[in-house]
């Protein structure tokens, strides 16, 4: 189910040439914070300083859950347990010419590994921090720009989501 569509109004729109399709989770500790990657780079979009779910692509040889299962383990150094399918969000990167499929999901960690991040994720991960669902909140109401502005929305869009499915 299409939960929400982002249009990207921050950078010049020339047309789209790629689309891509990723898993997101938030993601619960036995305490019931959310686990968030922290990510803080420069790259194409400026600087980055931003938290968002962690997930990443689908690769071709898996469906959702293989590949949420694989980026949890990858980015946080957990199994997990898969609790519910939320939805899909669509973001438009106008910078990169990238329409991006996110499916979300909600999720709970199980068994401790050890995180495994690729080159790419070492250049952008700070690390994962944990809060509250409210207190992510707090966060993604604060002032930011450019990218930063794009993750943030997507961010607060689904915690607020999955609150209001939960009652709360």
């Amino acid at each position: 189910m299409l939960l929400h569509e982002f249009y990207d109004d921050l950078y010049p729109n020339t047309g789209f040439y790629k689309s891509r399709k990723t898993v997101r989770a938030l993601v619960f500790n036995d305490k019931g914070e959310l686990g968030m990657m922290h990510v803080k780079a420069t790259d194409i979009f400026g600087e980055r300083d931003h938290f968002e779910t962690p997930g990443g692509g689908i690769e071709h040889h898996e469906d959702r859950m293989l590949a949420l299962h694989r980026e949890i383990e990858e980015e946080l150094g957990y199994t997990c347990i898969i609790d519910e399918y939320l939805g899909l969000v669509i973001n438009r990167y106008n910078l990169i010419g990238v329409i991006t499929a996110h499916h979300f999901f909600v999720c709970h960690l199980d068994k401790k590994k050890s995180a495994n991040w690729t080159d790419e994720e070492k250049f952008f991960f700070e690390g994962v921090v944990w809060k509250t669902p409210e207190e992510w909140i707090d966060v993604f109401t604060e002032e930011v720009t450019k990218v930063n502005k794009l993750v943030h929305e997507r961010e607060l869009f689904m915690i607020q989501y999955y609150l209001d499915q939960q009652g709360k």
